[in-house]
């Protein structure tokens, strides 16, 4: 018999309160089709062998047992019959022997763990109890205080069985009062649900155990129901509508063994955990006897499926203790390309259902979890696209009948005219070109270069995408890379496959380091016609071979074209910077803008002496201008609002447009850091605060041409973020409400609070979600105003600028 080492991949249960799990489903090839590995359960119940040793978990004596061995054995037996006795299932297993009666070794520790990890130990399941965390700190390189177990399948045989799994629990970490056992008992259960093949699931673990005023989870699609919170909200909260332990679904990524949900999730009772096992081991009744729903889910267009989304069937009369998921994708796990199927079985005939779509919360699943790229919404007979007809609210009843299979596709809901907000999942866009075409940006650490005719491509092999840019046309980007046999990096400028090295200012002998390597000079932008580039510079002035001395004037900013090669800019200060750089350069290469020690703003014309906007205006940072540098935006901290700095008119009181900004309580949150508490609660506290801060400040990370069409970010991390878009005519407003206005309901789940760059037109820009792996852009070509009640679309945004003025409202009527 062929025996194959499994790919390791770790089922972790953690602590609720730490990071989230990762849940294994294998699938295999073996048979010709694609479909998940499993026990073969028609050789009876699978053999289970326990580990030794003084104790499954010490006292804080480290002598006397808190739980013995033999209680250890108790609730592993506990926990495998919670499994086997699910009579819709075929699984079986039970406890036949010692690890030591079959390997020879008493106490798996972290000195002898290899033993069991490099070599097939024989045919069952291998239950090992890590009574100090050793095996998962020393073997797997573990925090013992955040993991309370880890097991998956490791051996599987030609025809796609699992022919041998392991799980180690962590006797470390046990609760202090959990002197029976009865708490760690669903980290057992849990953890050997991923032994059995089970991925996570979501159903009611949000709501349990994450469910707050201010960020509510719901037992549908939020808004259509009243929300459920988590289960152990305080008493004192008044209106709060608790969640029940008892409703919490073993199999879901958070495990919290200190509560009583923790209790719960040691049996397996809950529809969805029977419906995941008896999936994977049916008995020859299961789909005879239960009802299914099936279905696909396609984006607006109709046409493409979209994968890793949350599908849920609620029983309408008992909705909380009557649900069972599955996720888009599940089956073949990308396998085979976009995949948006679903199916949902274990539905009690008789019944009625309502099925909705909703994001995963956090956690491993089958497929990759992906953002909801439209509403959240219930299935319905006039299941469409059109949000105006297919509302999110509007759901059918599926009656679950014995034995048949309902369908029910989905498609996301958005309109086909005015303004379109496409993903690039899995990408983050750093830059899209002027021409709006093209797009340079980061798949996990790989650099990428997006086209809209031709998709992705990756660049060659060695550059990284480090502040990487484009020039008008995306011809060519700004990377960087290491020559060979030279330690440092240094900018490039990528042609096609042709790389332009624009060196540096230290004759590589030095170097600043960072995730992408040590670096003798960073780019950070360069014009539209990749004829200038600037960014820092490590300089070794004092010839010590070390170029990152404090200040020492050794990080400064740089300027490189064909000509002239890469030079210094011009600096001056009254006392020494820590470091200075180059952020952005205007389309016509005259205008340079950058930061001095992240303090103040500065800024060259022409590459002359450096103007000081922070001693001028309170500006700390700039990042952008327009083509000509005639609009630069910043932030006054003085002032406390946005400017408009035309760099051609000098640094005079002329040069400078007053324009606003986003302000507290209106369009950006404002909580204490220290308390926690909403500043925006109290009655009269937006005025309160706009005539104490001003405006809210404002980083705005791009600008078309003309100057009219910037976007950013507004906010910081006491306050929390709120993408920005300026418009001439306009003003500010938050990027969601002109999202909102205009009637993209795709962009409803989704907060593009960290806004990129825009194209020449204004047309195009990119942002996403800060730490999300996950692009969206958006195109405006045409937009929505309210024009004497019917909704008339016009050109963005001159069109737009010219509707307003003449009193059209900016929108779609119906989201005024």
């Amino acid at each position: 018999m062929k025996v194959s080492k499994l790919t390791l991949m770790l089922g972790l249960a953690l602590a609720a309160s730490s990071a989230q799990a990762a849940g294994p489903l294998y699938l295999s090839m073996d048979s010709g089709t694609l479909k998940p590995m499993t026990w073969d359960t028609s050789k009876g119940p699978i053999p289970v062998y326990t580990d030794g040793g003084g104790a499954f978990t010490y006292n804080f004596d480290k002598v006397t047992p808190f739980i013995t061995i033999d209680r250890a054995n108790e609730i592993t037996a506990f926990a495998f019959n919670e499994w086997s006795k699910v009579p819709t299932s075929t699984f079986r297993a039970e406890i036949a022997g010692t690890i030591a009666s079959k390997t020879g070794i008493a106490d798996v520790t972290a000195a002898n763990a290899a033993e069991m990890y490099t070599k097939e130990n024989g045919y069952g399941f291998w239950v090992l109890y890590d009574t100090d965390g050793s095996i998962l700190e020393q073997y797997f390189g573990i925090p013992k205080s955040s993991v309370l177990g880890i097991a998956f399948p490791e051996f599987g045989d030609e025809n796609g069985n699992i022919i041998e799994a392991t799980a180690v629990m962590n006797g470390w970490n046990v609760w202090s009062h959990d002197i029976d056992g009865k708490f760690v008992a669903s980290v057992f259960t849990h953890e050997f649900g991923h032994a059995i093949n089970l991925s996570h699931s979501q159903v009611n673990g949000p709501m349990v155990y994450s469910s707050l005023t201010n960020m509510p989870y719901y037992p549908g699609v939020p808004k259509c129901v009243a929300p459920v919170h988590r289960f152990d909200y305080p008493a004192t909260a008044t209106g709060i509508n608790r969640a029940n332990p008892a409703m919490l679904e073993t199999m879901y990524p958070f495990l919290n063994h200190k509560t009583p949900a923790g209790i719960e999730q040691s049996t397996i009772d809950m529809p969805d955990d029977i419906a995941g096992i008896s999936n994977l081991y049916p008995t020859a009744s299961y789909k005879a006897t239960r009802g299914s729903i099936s279905g696909v889910l396609r984006l607006k267009d109709g046409r493409h499926e979209y994968s890793g989304i949350n599908v849920i069937a609620r029983n309408i009369d008992n909705p909380l203790f009557d649900a069972v998921s599955n996720m888009t994708g599940a089956a073949s796990q990308g396998e085979i390309g976009p995949d948006g199927t679903f199916t949902i079985n274990n539905l009690t005939p008789g019944q009625s259902y309502v099925v909705y779509i909703e994001p995963i919360v956090a956690g491993g699943y089958p497929a990759t979890p992906q953002p909801l790229v439209s509403q959240g919404e219930y299935w319905n007979v006039a299941e469409g696209s059109d949000p105006t007809t297919d509302t999110p609210c509007d759901a059918t009843p599926i009656l679950a009948e014995a034995g048949v299979t309902k369908q029910a596709d989905i498609t996301y809901n958005g309109y086909t005219k005015g303004v379109q907000f496409s993903p690039l999942p899995g990408v983050v866009i750093q830059q899209i070109s002027k021409s709006g075409s093209s797009a340079i940006g980061i798949a996990g650490s790989t650099p990428v270069k997006w086209d809209e005719k031709t998709g992705y491509s990756l660049l060659p092999p060695g550059f990284a995408a480090q502040n990487a840019t484009m020039d008008r046309n995306g011809n060519r980007v700004l990377v960087t890379a290491a020559k060979a046999g030279n330690a440092f990096r240094e900018p490039v400028i990528l042609n096609g496959d042709v790389p332009i090295w624009l060196g540096d200012l230290n004759g590589n002998t030095c170097g600043g380091t960072s995730t992408f390597g040590t670096q003798a000079a960073v780019p950070f932008a360069m014009d539209d016609s990749a004829s200038k580039v600037v960014g820092l510079a490590y300089i070794d002035r004092n010839g010590d071979r070390k170029c990152t001395g404090q200040g020492k004037n050794e990080i400064m900013p740089f300027v490189w074209d064909a000509k002239r090669g890469m030079r210094e800019l011009p600096t001056q200060f009254a006392t020494v910077p820590n470091y200075v750089r180059a952020n952005s350069i205007s389309g016509n290469g005259r205008v340079i803008v950058g930061t001095a020690a992240l303090a103040e703003a500065v800024a060259w014309v022409d590459e002359g002496n450096m103007i000081n906007l922070g001693k001028l205006v309170g500006a700390r940072d700039l990042y952008t201008s327009n083509y000509d540098g005639t609009r630069v935006p910043m932030y006054s901290m003085t002032q406390k609002t946005m400017l408009l700095w035309n760099a051609m008119r000098g640094t005079g009181a002329e040069a400078f447009t007053n324009i606003g900004g986003l302000r507290y309580c209106i369009d950006v949150p404002y909580f204490s850091f220290s308390t926690g508490a909403d500043m925006c609660a109290a009655p009269g506290a937006a005025e309160a605060m706009f005539q104490q801060y001003g405006y809210a400040p404002l980083n705005v990370t791009g600008s078309n041409d003309k100057g009219d069409v910037m976007i950013g970010r507004a906010g910081g991390a006491q306050t929390g973020f709120a993408g920005a878009i300026w418009i001439e005519g306009l003003g500010w407003m938050r990027m969601r409400e002109f999202l909102r206005k205009q009637g993209v309901v795709e962009a409803d789940a989704i907060p593009f609070d960290g806004t990129g760059t825009v194209s020449a037109s204004g047309k195009e820009w990119v942002g996403g979600v800060n730490g999300n792996a996950n692009t969206w852009m958006v195109r405006a070509e045409q937009v929505y105003v309210c024009e004497n009640g019917q909704d008339v679309m016009t050109g963005f945004p001159g069109g737009l600028r010219d509707k307003v003025a003449a009193g059209a409202k900016f929108g779609r009527c119906e989201f005024q």
